[in-house]
Order: C-alpha cells, then sequence, then structure tokens
C-alpha cells in the first residue's frame, strides 16, 4: 500500500538536513487512508509529485503537486493520504528554518506555506527534474543533495555555534549539557531557541529522547527491556518511560509495536539508507 524509506543526505548536509523520506503509495487515487504521525519537531520542505495529503493539524491541511514548507510541531497527529501519493520530506534539523528563510519559527501561523510566499529563490524545476527520474531512487537522491548543496552554497550558508548545539541537543537530550555550553543567560537562551526552532530547550530535549527510544526499539527488534529502556535514557520510571511515549504516539509501546504499519515514519526509520560512492557536483 505505502512504501516508506528514509535516506541519510551526503556528508556536506549532515548538520543541516536530517533525513530525506520518501512516501509513496501504489494506488489509483481512488482511496485515502489515515496514517499516524509523530513529531519531529523539525520544519520540513515537502515536495509533492503526486496525489495529495490533508495534514489534519494545519489550518490549510491539503497539499497535491508542489513545493510546500511545513511549520514543526511537537503532538502526535494524523494525516488522510491518497493511496497514490509519492512525497518527498525533506527534514530539516531543528536549527536551519530560521538561518534558511530568515524567519523566526516561532512567528509561523498555524498553517502550511508554499516556497513563494517566504521568498526564498527557489528552483522549483527541481520537481520536473525528480519526475524524470522518478523511478530511479538513487538518482532522485543524486538530484537532491545537489540541488540542496547548491542552495546552502548560494545562500552562504554555514553553521555556527548555536545550531550545532541545538543539533547535539536534537540528538542526546542533555539538557543540562547544552546550558552548560553556552555563555548566554537560560532566558536568553531560551528566547534564542525559541526564535530558531519554535520550540524550547526543554521540548527538544523531550523529542531528542523519544527518537533515542526509537532507535533502541528499532535495533532490539521490539525486544524491549522496559527497566533498562527506562534507566539507559534517564526516564525516572517505567511509567514515566510510558507516559512520554503515549505523548509522542498517543499509544503505548506495546500497541505501537502491534501497529507499526500505522506509523509510516518509523518504518521509514526501519528503512534507512546511506548511499555511498555517488558522484555530487562541485
Amino acid at each position: 500500500m505505502f512504501t516508506s524509506k528514509m535516506y541519510i543526505p551526503n556528508e556536506k548536509l549532515k548538520d543541516w538536513i536530517k533525513v530525506f523520506w520518501f512516501l509513496e503509495g501504489s494506488g489509483n487515487g481512488k482511496l485515502s487512508y489515515t496514517r499516524n504521525i509523530l513529531p519531529d519537531g523539525c520544519a520540513t520542505i515537502t515536495f509533492v509529485l503526486r496525489g495529495n495529503m490533508d495534514l489534519t493539524i494545519y489550518d490549510n491541511s491539503t497539499i497535491k503537486t508542489g513545493i510546500y514548507v511545513i511549520p514543526p510541531v511537537v503532538n502526535a497527529h494524523y494525516d488522510v493520504i491518497s493511496d497514490d501519493i509519492f512525497l518527498i520530506d525533506i527534514q530539516l534539523n531543528p536549527s536551519i528554518f530560521y538561518k534558511l528563510f530568515n524567519l523566526p519559527v516561532n512567528e509561523l501561523e498555524n498553517r502550511i506555506y508554499t516556497f513563494d510566499e517566504l521568498s526564498l529563490g527557489f528552483d522549483k524545476s527541481i520537481l520536473d527534474k525528480i519526475n524524470e527520474v522518478k523511478e530511479d531512487k538513487n538518482a532522485i537522491y543524486l538530484l537532491l543533495n545537489n540541488f540542496f548543496l547548491a542552495l546552502f552554497d548560494k545562500l552562504k550558508f554555514y553553521s555556527d555555534e548555536i545550531i550545532l548545539s541545538i543539533n547535539q541537543l536534537y540528538k542526546n537530550g542533555n539538557l543540562d549539557g547544552f546550558f552548560n555550553s553556552q555563555s548566554l543567560s537560560i532566558r536568553q537562551i531560551e528566547r534564542k531557541v525559541k526564535n530558531y526552532t519554535g520550540l524550547t530547550p526543554q521540548n527538544i530535549s523531550r523529542l531528542g529522547r523519544f527518537y533515542s527510544v526509537l532507535e533502541y526499539m528499532k535495533f532490539r527488534q521490539f525486544n524491549i527491556e522496559y527497566c533498562e529502556l527506562a534507566l539507559e535514557h534517564k526516564f525516572s520510571d517505567q511509567s514515566h518511560l510510558i507516559r512520554e511515549f503515549k505523548f509522542f504516539t498517543q499509544s503505548t509501546p506495546k500497541n505501537f509495536i502491534g501497529n507499526i504499519n500505522n506509523y509510516p515514519q518509523f518504518k521509514g526509520l526501519c528503512n534507512i539508507t546511506e548511499i555511498k560512492n555517488s558522484t555530487f557536483q562541485a
């Protein structure tokens, strides 16, 4: 019904882009299905090449063929996806939107934006180029890497200290380490992080820990030792672990494992790929 796969971007993009997520349906567009969406706290650039999708949490929720910017969310929700969908979600790291668009994330409305609205010089012919090679995922991967390398180069993009620190917080959830690494007051740090990400440092830390739990579940092949999991990820106890998990998934870990087909992002995470030995433009 749906094929979900994630690709790790080129090494030169790793500070800026988390993953490329490919979601593709095998139907003819006559049916739609409800799927649970895991929040990741990241703004995304979404290429819709075929079909449509209703992102129910936003005010203007339907997207179809085009390029969109999706503001970050921290709440679990569901989307309604046509069975012929083909989309590519460029999941930016939490701190990147502000630098890329020069717009504080906390000023975004609860709606989906087009690239034209955000006034970024953007070559929309990338959609046509992807369509020309749509049966070849490696070719699409190469196009995406070259496209974003050129875009970030054009904008003279670089990773400063706050970007790297926020990325690290998102990866390890170490809130104390994050605050201790900054020379600003806690209030100044919180304000700056809110501008960059639309989230508080506390929410970024929670998301980072949640995704670490998903990685644990994936690599343990769902053979979960809850005491070990709670201890390793610094939850106060198993109840705390389950409560946090339910916040981000609307499900207990046990029910989540039994219904992973309803979570296309997690299926993509279980099928994450790094393509090596590809030729990239300079």
